[in-house]
């Protein structure tokens, strides 16, 4: 997960997707071992700060504003690019919580998560 945040903090774009963002984000991974939960802040000066590897309890006390939540084939379909983010949504295979309007709102930045995830689908 930290590679994958400096992959996207190195993307020329993610400083004017940032512009105005407010809210940090959980993701919880559900995984037979038990989840995997990672709490990652809102960004700051056009980048990420490095995730924190945290405990479900510890996710839900933060309060994120905006989580994710499906199992691990789910999210690895979808950085593999086999899966639509959207599709999983309407397929209910990814869970969001929070206000979808500032996301909405950055669409016209998608080339940047395509990008992101065809960086990380080639290796990082």
């Amino acid at each position: 997960m930290a590679h994958a945040i400096e992959v996207l903090n190195q993307d020329e774009g993610l400083a004017a997707a940032a512009v105005g963002w407010v809210g940090d984000f959980g993701v919880i991974i559900s995984r037979s071992t038990g989840p995997l939960c990672v709490h990652l802040g809102p960004p700051s000066g056009g980048r990420f700060p490095a995730p924190r590897f945290v405990s479900a309890a510890e996710l839900d006390a933060a309060k994120v504003a905006y989580a994710a939540r499906a199992d691990e084939a789910t999210f690895r379909g979808i950085i593999d690019g086999g899966l639509d983010p959207i599709a999983a949504i309407v397929q209910k295979r990814l869970e969001v919580r929070g206000d979808l309007q500032p996301i909405i709102a950055r669409l016209n930045h998608r080339g940047l998560a395509e990008r992101w995830l065809h960086r990380l689908r080639l290796g990082g």
